[in-house]
């Protein structure tokens, strides 16, 4: 009776353990970018920056970009369709990530309207929100997203 006891309760325990650390969850963190930069040299490395998670072998999620992008300001302007040429390497960088599901990129209806820019006006694989600084905020609220 006793080792039945025993072989009960060593059983409880392993279980308990392995239900624990199968609920555990070992996710990559995932980062937020709250853009104002003045130029597109600034915006091309933190998009290089983001490359390296993939360049280092670090996991992305399918249907989960590692880093969100949220854009306002002048640095915007190089992600209008008319100014593709001018813009292409930056525009490829970012079109390749967006489609690896690396990064997330979100621009400001906020800033765009101030500006007399439109969603239409933007590269496809932008996104818009309503107000920049706020959706920044959302995802370190209620999603756990960390500065990148």
């Amino acid at each position: 009776m006793l080792s039945a006891v025993k072989w009960l309760s060593s059983f409880l325990v392993f279980w308990t353990v392995t239900a624990w650390s199968d609920s555990v969850s070992y996710e990559q963190p995932l980062y937020v970018a709250d853009i104002t930069l003045q130029n597109e040299q600034e915006f091309v490395q933190l998009l290089e920056r983001a490359e390296q998670l993939i360049l280092a072998g670090s996991p992305v999620e399918a249907g989960q970009p590692r880093v969100t992008f949220v854009l306002h300001g002048p640095v915007l302007r190089s992600l209008l369709r008319d100014d593709y040429l001018e813009n292409k390497r930056l525009v490829d960088l970012a079109a390749s990530l967006s489609a690896l599901e690396v990064i997330d990129v979100k621009a400001c209806n906020t800033w765009m309207g101030l500006h007399g820019l439109e969603a239409g006006d933007l590269q496809p694989f932008v996104d818009v929100v309503v107000y920049g600084p706020g959706e920044v905020e959302r995802l370190a609220k209620t999603q756990n997203y960390v500065d990148f």
